[in-house]
């Protein structure tokens, strides 16, 4: 790499000519305090939207994680970045979710149920 650089008449930057940002505490409150581990699924969820090139233009993924187990219990793509997009990824969580203790689950019945 060096000496192909070198035959183009470039070279890389010596040292760091701007200086790194100081850390800036968040503006937000951290409901969580920075602890993500849990030791039950279904406990704490978190939110991720990344943008994707495509050859027909970009593609917006939002997806929800189970941080303990790491998994993806919701997701949405579209072509903008909406709340609809959000929405759509946490709904499907929700409806993926499994009954915990204390959480009920009461299914619409049929028109056959008695």
């Amino acid at each position: 790499m060096e000496l192909l650089m070198q035959r183009a008449g470039l070279h890389g930057l010596r040292g760091n000519r701007r200086p790194r940002a100081k850390y800036v505490p968040l503006s937000v409150t951290d409901l969580v305090e920075r602890n993500v581990t849990r030791h039950a699924r279904d406990q704490l969820w978190v939110p991720d939207i990344t943008e994707h090139p495509t050859f027909e233009g970009k593609v917006y993924c939002a997806v929800v994680l189970d941080t303990f187990s790491r998994r993806v219990v919701g997701w949405s793509i579209d072509a903008s970045p909406t709340a609809a997009l959000t929405t759509n990824a946490l709904a499907m969580a929700i409806s993926n979710r499994t009954p915990a203790a204390g959480w009920h689950h009461h299914p619409l019945r049929s028109r056959n149920a008695g």
